[in-house]
């Protein structure tokens, strides 16, 4: 089962700011309420910024009613300040969401989302794919349900 689907890929984000930046990933998962998303991923961002530094952020947080754990990505051309570990600007922002009761699936996913975007060549390729499916395809074997 592919976590990131092309129709929760955004290319071309025009966010000016962390909270619009989260908020346009929310709105692209339309069968969740994005204030909803907004209330458990701004929490998150509370504690700390999930800005891991090389342009890359994985904003995430569990929510009580989803089966199934959810991804969104969004691309920012030229990149959103993020209060990122490293001070950089964003670039690549993925958006993670887990089912409340599995905290084992949600550390998995997140170190793969790590792993993953951590590899220069993965971000270029993001950064220069020309769809959202390419972009998909990218984490098609990359990130997965364990």
């Amino acid at each position: 089962m592919e976590l990131l689907t092309f129709e929760h890929v955004l290319l071309d984000s025009e966010a000016r700011g962390k909270r619009a930046l989260i908020t346009e990933l929310a709105n692209m998962l339309t069968s969740i309420d994005p204030d909803r998303v907004m209330e458990v991923v701004m929490a998150r961002e509370q504690l700390g910024s999930t800005g891991i530094g090389h342009g890359v952020a994985i904003p995430h947080g569990r929510m009580p009613d989803l089966s199934l754990p959810v991804l969104a990505l969004a691309r920012h051309p030229e990149g959103v300040d993020f209060d990122s570990i490293d001070g950089k600007p964003v670039h690549i922002a993925v958006l993670l969401l887990v089912p409340d009761s599995d905290d084992r699936q949600h550390l998995e996913l997140l170190a793969q989302l790590a792993r993953t975007l951590q590899q220069e060549s993965i971000r270029e390729e993001v950064m220069q794919a020309d769809s959202r499916e390419k972009i998909a395809a990218l984490f098609a074997d990359r990130v997965r349900l364990g």
